[in-house]
Formats: C-alpha cells, sequence, structure tokens
C-alpha cells in the first residue's frame, strides 16, 4: 500500500477531472531486473483493482495495482521546488538505523 500525505492531498484536490473519471497513477514501465518502475499521474477510468485513496468519501485518486505492489510502503508527498509544488515518492522505511559504514 501507498501511503499519501495530508499536503499531497491537498495537491490533488485542486485536479479538477471530467465525470466519470478518476486522477490515477499507471505504471509507464516496469523493470523489475534494475528494480525501477516509473509511474505517470493522469486522469482515467477507474479500475477494480485499484489501490483507492480517499477523501471525503470520495475517490481522490487510485493507484493502479502494479504500482501499489511494486512500490508497496511507499509515500507520496509535497514538496517546494522552484517551479512551484511538485510530487515526491519517498521508499518506504526499512526500519534500520543508518550507520556510517565504519
Amino acid at each position: 500500500m501507498i501511503t499519501i500525505t495530508e499536503e499531497a492531498k491537498e495537491l490533488f484536490r485542486e485536479i479538477d477531472n471530467p465525470e466519470n473519471t478518476v486522477l490515477r497513477i499507471d505504471p509507464v514501465t516496469t523493470n523489475e531486473m534494475a528494480g525501477e518502475t516509473r509511474v505517470r499521474l493522469s486522469i482515467g477510468e477507474p479500475r477494480n483493482d485499484d489501490q483507492v485513496i480517499l477523501h471525503e468519501g470520495e475517490d481522490l485518486v487510485r493507484i493502479a495495482r502494479p504500482v501499489s505492489e511494486a512500490l508497496n510502503g511507499s509515500t507520496i508527498d509535497l514538496v517546494e521546488t522552484l517551479e512551484g509544488p511538485a510530487l515526491s515518492l519517498k521508499p518506504p522505511d526499512d526500519g534500520l538505523p543508518l550507520t556510517d559504514g565504519s
């Protein structure tokens, strides 16, 4: 499961999509050998196997199952850039303490 911070949800709420469509996070490419998944944010049709993020009882964003599985435990957050707000995907915390390598 992917978590979306409240700040990122605010950005998603600003997107106005046509009736009977949803905001989606879909895979563009998945390279399991390299452990890489590229995703895109788009507007599309809901699918039965999507991970659904709700806000006030309504779909806020749907995450395609392959993306949700590949990025399980990750967090989508809002970051400020020189160009304005953007979304950041943070990998899951593996629970291991950071070391300096010594």
